[in-house]
């Protein structure tokens, strides 16, 4: 696990490079399938704050949410963000001017002035994963009647239309 102290990091720029890495544990809900290819550049800019900024690419193998078969997941992001560790009321000023500025950049508060470079990749592509998890744009999912993947093979469950649950109102309103 690497963490660099904000005193050890540039104020001209410090750039990292993340090579040939597994970094998830074997304890993660994710599977990582390809080793990480990163760049950081850290930037202090005083002693409280420090200018992250980089790129991950890795692969991920992820379950579909509709047919719950397996699929790579290609990793490919930037990021830029604030990393802080200030006293309270160095926190409430920093705040403030950030709020009054154009630029939006997040905000990363830290507990001790260290940079967890492992920490900053998890993070990040954790953040880069999709909300919905499908193998593919076409796929058609698991038959609901029977449980069959559609995409595979054809089920030969009937396709009656089940009646709606709300038909029954539908029919008080008549």
């Amino acid at each position: 696990m690497v963490k660099i102290p904000f005193p050890d990091i540039s104020s001209s720029g410090s750039r990292y490079r993340v090579t040939n890495a597994y970094f998830l544990s074997e304890e993660s809900d994710l599977h990582q399938i390809l080793p990480v290819q990163a760049e950081l550049l850290l930037q202090r800019k005083n002693d409280h704050q420090v200018d992250c900024s980089g790129s991950v690419h890795t692969g991920i193998r992820l379950t579909c949410d509709r047919c719950l078969a397996d699929y790579d997941f290609p990793v490919a992001t930037d990021f830029h963000f604030i990393l802080e560790c200030a006293s309270e009321e160095a926190t409430q000023w920093t705040l403030r001017e950030i709020e009054c500025s154009s630029a939006e950049i997040d905000l990363v508060h830290l507990t001790e002035p260290l940079v967890d470079v492992e920490d900053i990749l998890r993070q990040q592509v954790y953040l880069s994963l999709p909300v919905k998890q499908i193998c593919s744009p076409d796929c058609k999912g698991l038959c609901p009647q029977c449980g069959l993947d559609l995409n595979r093979e054809h089920c030969t469950c009937p396709k009656n239309a089940q009646p709606s649950p709300f038909s029954v109102l539908a029919a008080l309103k008549k």
